[in-house]
């Protein structure tokens, strides 16, 4: 008696396999790119006072500080808008022939400032200086709502990989699906820089607030 055999020519999920590992892919960074004008300046500043004695350091200081916030508030600044940043009671010590001599305290107090009229942010840095302000930490120009200039650059970097996409499938003499199967987003969504000041304005201070470039990247992949 012979036996019966069975077999199959090919299984089914053979097929499924052959046709998943056969896809051709095309794999492009794209790269979008928006350039906004700043609306808003942010302004590190601060006062820094060293006396022997802690007590007459901190004083001085909180007596200039309070001179510099009615200063800001009498150009235009929103209480709302100045915040404290850092405050720091150091002690300071010379060396001399390796040896640490107590020198005294130095008192730190750096706030924050957020202006609106980028026009008046000369005016407020020179007062801010003539009300006692010695020590400058930083200026830095941003934007309200960056987050919806982000999206715009995004939008930009698919088309972009979209358009290296065809490039490539016109080289290749492939038709390229315009959707891609995979889109990785590859940039930060906060991307904020300072600008340097360089040129002048009202109040005599340099300043100038250029331009944002906010850059978004993908990598997205396509069939052909």
């Amino acid at each position: 008696m012979i036996p019966e055999l069975y077999y199959h020519r090919r299984p089914v999920y053979y097929t499924e396999k052959v046709n998943k590992s056969d896809n051709r892919l095309i794999t492009v960074v794209g790269i979008g790119r928006v350039d906004v004008e700043p609306d808003t300046a942010i302004i590190k500043i601060g006062v820094i006072t060293k006396d022997p004695n802690v007590a007459t350091s901190q004083d001085e200081n909180k007596k200039i500080m309070d001179q510099v916030i009615r200063g800001l508030l009498d150009d235009g600044v929103s209480q709302t808008d100045i915040k404290t940043i850092q405050y720091t009671v150091v002690p300071q010590y010379d060396y001399i022939e390796g040896k640490q001599d107590f020198r005294g305290y130095e008192v730190r107090h750096v706030i924050e400032v957020t202006v609106t009229d980028l026009s008046s942010v000369g005016m407020i840095m020179e007062n801010a200086v003539r009300n006692g302000v010695n020590y400058q930490q930083g200026l830095n120009f941003t934007v309200d709502e960056p987050e919806k200039y982000y999206e715009d650059a995004l939008e930009l970097s698919i088309i972009n990989a979209q358009d290296k996409a065809e490039n490539i499938g016109m080289t290749l003499n492939a038709d390229i699906n315009p959707r891609p199967v995979k889109v990785i987003e590859k940039t930060s969504r906060d991307q904020m820089k300072p600008y340097e000041s360089a040129v002048y304005k009202d109040g005599g201070i340099p300043v100038q607030s250029g331009k944002l470039t906010i850059v978004a990247m993908v990598e997205a992949t396509f069939e052909y």
